[in-house]
């Protein structure tokens, strides 16, 4: 009787010990090479146009495909200044093969004039950022979406 009262603390001790270190496995996060999440907000989100800053990480053509004041017709005489934006964006993952890294994002957006009239928007789209390494930092060099 002792001897099954053994096995059985035994056992829960094993089976208590594998559960917490598949725990902390499966809580692992994924390698995060860079942080973009700035930049690419302020890509996505400046009424300034492309600047000199930006353009330290990322090219004109980049920004140009991905600014919503480029995306969305916000200059025609349908919609009244100055617009609201709700915004949201989330990294998914960072991949890495050699200078390039993949960089996975998930974004909303949605874009109003004054008198909250819908501009345009998109919700939960997936864009995947290629980012090269270079010798003093970084640069966005291309993106791709997915709805």
């Amino acid at each position: 009787m002792k001897i099954k009262r053994i096995y059985l603390v035994i056992l829960i001790g094993f089976i208590i010990m594998t559960q917490g270190a598949c725990g902390k496995l499966a809580k692992t996060e994924a390698r995060k090479y860079i942080e973009i999440n700035e930049v690419v907000k302020e890509v996505f989100l400046t009424d300034k146009g492309f600047s000199d800053e930006l353009a330290k990480h990322v090219t004109k053509e980049v920004f140009n495909k991905t600014n919503i004041y480029n995306a969305y017709p916000v200059n025609s005489t349908e919609y009244k200044k100055p617009f609201s934006v709700d915004f949201s964006l989330a990294e998914i993952s960072q991949k890495k093969a050699n200078d390039i890294l993949k960089v996975e994002m998930i974004y909303s957006v949605v874009i109003a004039d004054y008198n909250r009239k819908i501009v345009g928007g998109s919700r939960d789209v997936t864009i995947t950022f290629t980012v090269q390494m270079v010798d003093d930092g970084w640069i966005i060099i291309d993106k791709e979406e997915r709805p």
